[in-house]
């Protein structure tokens, strides 16, 4: 099976089109292409094209991987400052200069946006920008599963074993907001992207026995989450095969530093808006003077961090299963 029929690239850059071209009729084009999840198009393509540019030819793949992620990235900022704004806005006890401040940062923040998403030709009509884009990427989807495949666990594997070692050098400090916790929560949640979007190649199997200090990772809510759910694997294609309970660890890490980095980065934005913002000192005596909110936050993030990463070992467990499908 050719991977045209597995990846939803081709799905995802028709939705495109369709939401500019939906976009277009509105009072606020900017405002609609975002409220419709057209970031939720582009994170699929950046996704495949991370995995892409080190399966195939890099001089097709990173540009288009470059194309996405800009986009996605643009989307993200709004995306951030526009949830931000409205959840500092709640209170009500807020004074009016700092309101003020709120709300001309979101309309900045949309204005970036908008030029953004017209200079790149998402707006008002994708057609042309996708036709383009469909066509250099022809030769990458018509690769058959069983050539992909081999290529796709030795990426899979290479990818998980680094982000668990730069954990563990410190490379990735959950002391850190934008740097450290939201950063780890970037990398695993891609790694949940890869499956999501990989049509099927990726299945997990329950085991008949899950260790008690795992079962922290099966809560209700994350194992009845549609986010854990997979797409069946298609007829005729070799799966890679995860334990579920490995899997459904990233679900928890991801919302569980979700959590605690939108907090955080909710808490220096208003700090920010409010003429507060730390002096650029060095690290450890910055830690001495972060806020108590702030403590707290890279405090709960280590703790999770440290039992995700190093007691539990969720990553290289996942590696093990990803040899494991090795032929």
């Amino acid at each position: 099976m050719k991977l045209i029929k597995l990846f939803n690239t081709y799905d995802s850059l028709q939705g495109l089109i369709s939401l500019s071209k939906e976009a277009a009729k509105t009072d606020d084009p900017t405002l609609h292409f975002f409220k419709q999840n057209a970031r939720n198009n582009f994170f699929d393509l950046e996704a495949a094209f991370r995995i892409f540019r080190k399966t195939h030819s890099k001089d097709v793949a990173e540009p288009l991987y470059d194309i996405y992620k800009s986009a996605e990235d643009a989307i993200g900022k709004y995306d951030f400052i526009s949830s931000s704004s409205s959840k500092i806005l709640s209170n009500t006890k807020l004074p009016e200069e700092l309101k003020e401040k709120i709300i001309h940062q979101e309309k900045k923040a949309r204005i970036e946006l908008k030029q953004f998403i017209h200079r790149e030709n998402w707006l008002p009509d994708a057609t042309e920008n996708v036709s383009k884009q469909g066509e250099q990427m022809e030769d990458i989807l018509a690769t058959e599963s069983e050539d992909f495949r081999k290529d796709f666990i030795k990426f899979l594997s290479k990818t998980i074993s680094k982000i668990d070692e730069e954990y563990r050098k410190g490379e990735l400090d959950p002391h850190l907001l934008e740097e450290g916790i939201h950063e780890i929560r970037r990398n695993i949640r891609w790694i949940s992207i890869y499956a999501k979007i990989s049509g099927g190649f990726i299945q997990t199997q329950k085991s008949e026995k899950t260790n008690i200090e795992y079962k922290k990772y099966l809560s209700k809510d994350i194992t009845s989450s549609p986010f854990i759910k997979l797409p069946p694997c298609p007829a005729g294609v070799e799966p890679i095969s995860l334990r579920f309970e490995n899997f459904a660890a990233l679900s928890w890490m991801i919302q569980a530093l979700g959590e605690l980095k939108d907090e955080g980065l909710n808490y220096e934005n208003q700090v920010r808006l409010l003429g507060e913002e730390k002096s650029s000192k060095s690290k450890e005596h910055e830690s001495k003077k972060t806020p108590e909110t702030l403590a707290r936050i890279t405090e709960e993030s280590l703790k999770i961090c440290d039992e995700f990463f190093i007691k539990d070992n969720i990553l290289n467990r996942l590696v093990e299963d990803i040899n494991q499908n090795k032929n």
